[in-house]
């Protein structure tokens, strides 16, 4: 079985671009820079790329000389941690908060319900403010690592909410459904409760070209 190597990745999310654009940006497939890489034989060595031009970022995973999972995703400024952003991070989180990356991150689905965390109010809460409520959280490195973020969201999002649903002040979202429609609604599209996870992540650091 022959190595996977960079171009090999690349290749996989070549595939893996249509499956999330369809026909659109066709040219564009194909430019993506090897920013880390994690892990070792025996085990899942995980790389992860950027793309050259768009707020976008791909996670391939390797295991037993195989790609076995590809997954791209929107970058969005919370993935640049405020107070150890690398410099790649750093610009991409400025084209990610730029009209155009705001305008692309809008039209694509390119986060994962699972990539957000939810808070759900409580049924006293929900019958003092004469409505069901919930917060989202976003979270990094595919769905690992925890973000601190305090912005808009839904133009990230909205696609995976329940019908009728919307933000109303950063991170908080309004529901017509009841206290426990909504939260089954969330769990049912993939979203998260925040009490039930924890954060995973290893970041990596950049190294060779393999």
């Amino acid at each position: 079985m022959s190595k996977v190597s960079t171009a090999t990745c690349k290749q996989a999310l070549a595939q893996a671009w249509t499956l999330t654009f369809d026909a659109d940006l066709a040219t564009l497939a194909g430019k993506w820079k090897r920013i880390s890489k994690r892990g070792k034989k025996g085990e899942a060595i995980e790389r992860v790329f950027f793309h050259d031009t768009l707020p976008l970022q791909a996670l391939v995973v390797e295991k037993d000389d195989a790609i076995v999972e590809t997954i791209i995703r929107g970058f969005a400024p919370f993935d640049a941690p405020e107070e150890s952003a690398s410099e790649a991070e750093m610009k991409m989180a400025e084209r990610a908060s730029s009209n155009a990356g705001f305008e692309f991150l809008e039209k694509y689905p390119l986060f994962r319900p699972c990539d957000f965390l939810f808070q759900m109010c409580t049924e006293e809460e929900a019958a003092r403010d004469g409505h069901t409520w919930y917060l989202l959280f976003p979270t990094t490195d595919f769905g690992r690592g925890e973000a601190q973020y305090d912005e808009q969201l839904d133009y990230l999002i909205a696609s995976h909410l329940p019908e009728g649903d919307g933000e109303v002040c950063e991170g908080t979202f309004c529901s017509a459904l009841s206290v426990s429609a909504c939260e089954a609604a969330l769990r049912s599209s993939g979203f998260i409760a925040s009490s039930e996870w924890t954060a995973t992540s290893k970041r990596a650091s950049a190294d060779g070209d393999d």
